[in-house]
């Protein structure tokens, strides 16, 4: 009977997670579908890149053009989507157009053939991933341009019951720091382009295509089919939730991990001592992860040869970052504690004249830690920007 009763069991859970799987749908299923009065018989322009996928993988500019929708041209975000100027879609030839570098936002010239702007990509759910600098710029373009904006929600791959971090101090504004919002939002895409269209761009024909079958606590991997790398140092859901922790350390001369097969969830540098990061660490007591050493080599043939990286070739000696509660995971605790165990390595420098000041949106966090502020201090600090973030947005979250 005991055994009978934890098969019961089982065949519930898998059934009912099995249903609500079935009752998903991303952004763009729902535009195709229940807004598809939005997009019929008008010209298209697609903001997306490999990840602009639905749930079953199926991409966007598929679903698009075999359901008969004219899409004029492509605009993708850094690190592009397709190796030359023009992509084929079901044999029909459509113009890419590149929005980073030299030129990142859309011209008129770029747009006076278009009526509505789709935006489709995965983020990361921090504001210094480029794409949500990308998403900011092109809504204001289509408010400039009188387009008709929308944003196909989809599931994120951070905890959106979260958000922490700095608030962006327009004097550090950057294109890896544009949107107003804390470091980590706790929003989806579609919540943080709504937050955004209502406080700052204000177009009145802007829309977001909400999914269905999603709330706050929603996992990533329990609707979609698989994961899509949206950038070459973010090669897994795992390097993906860790990017938060370990991008500050692009400001600084400790490796991030580029170059090796865990991207972002490893880190270290030739000089550094783990017995000794690993008992500094330690200290903070941080719930959902753990640090094991390890030991690895940078290789630049893991990455694109624009891609630059750290150490190629030598041997790093660090550490490798492991969540075991995601509900209980602090990327940004995390990230401090990193940087302030980091600074106690007499080889330790900021670099790229204080990049880290454009990733943490304000020169606070790299102040702080020069001057001997405390874990709890920093962290205190950031909860002033923070708390006032999470009660802006709670009036635009939609789940």
């Amino acid at each position: 009977m005991k055994y009978f009763l934890i098969s019961l069991l089982l065949s519930i859970t898998l059934f009912s997670s099995d249903v609500k799987s079935q009752l998903f749908r991303t952004g763009d299923e729902v535009l195709l579908t229940d807004m598809k009065h939005l997009i019929a018989g008008k010209n298209l322009g697609v903001i997306t890149n490999k990840t602009g996928v639905d749930r079953s993988g199926t991409h966007i500019l598929d679903r698009l053009v075999e359901n008969g929708f004219t899409v004029k041209k492509i605009f993708t975000p850094e690190h592009g989507f397709a190796a030359d100027d023009n992509f084929s879609v079901s044999g029909i030839s459509i113009p890419v157009i590149s929005l980073y570098g030299k030129k990142i936002s859309i011209s008129q010239n770029d747009i006076e053939d278009i009526d509505v702007l789709i935006f489709d990509i995965q983020e990361m759910g921090v504001r210094f991933y480029t794409y949500t600098s990308t998403l900011f710029l092109t809504m204001k373009d289509a408010k400039s341009f009188g387009k008709t904006y929308i944003v196909c929600d989809r599931p994120s791959v951070a905890n959106i019951n979260y958000s922490s971090g700095f608030n962006l101090n327009n004097q550090f504004s950057s294109f890896v720091g544009k949107i107003p919002a804390v470091e980590i939002f706790g929003m989806t895409i579609g919540e943080l382009s709504n937050y955004l269209n209502s406080e700052y761009v204000k177009n009145h024909e802007f829309y977001v295509a909400k999914m269905s079958g999603y709330s706050r606590n929603t996992l990533y991997e329990n609707v979609m089919k698989g994961w899509v790398n949206p950038s070459p140092s973010i090669t897994s859901l795992e390097s993906a939730r860790l990017y938060p922790v370990l991008c500050f350390l692009e400001g600084t001369n400790i490796s991030e991990g580029r170059g090796t097969d865990n991207p972002f969830c490893v880190f270290g540098a030739p000089f550094l001592d783990c017995d000794n990061l690993i008992t500094e660490l330690g200290r903070y007591n941080l719930e959902g992860v753990t640090f094991e050493k390890t030991e690895f080599i940078p290789d630049q043939n893991k990455l694109p040869s624009y891609t630059a990286m750290k150490f190629t070739g030598k041997k790093c000696y660090g550490l490798k970052i492991i969540i075991t509660d995601f509900n209980k995971f602090k990327p940004f605790e995390t990230s401090v504690a990193v940087l302030l165990s980091l600074k106690k390595e007499n080889e330790f420098k900021w670099t790229g004249g204080n990049f880290i000041d454009k990733l943490a949106g304000t020169d606070l966090l790299r102040k702080m830690i020069d001057e001997g502020y405390s874990f709890d201090e920093i962290i205190s600090k950031s909860n002033e920007d923070s708390d006032k973030f999470r009660t802006i947005i709670s009036s635009y979250l939609l789940y």
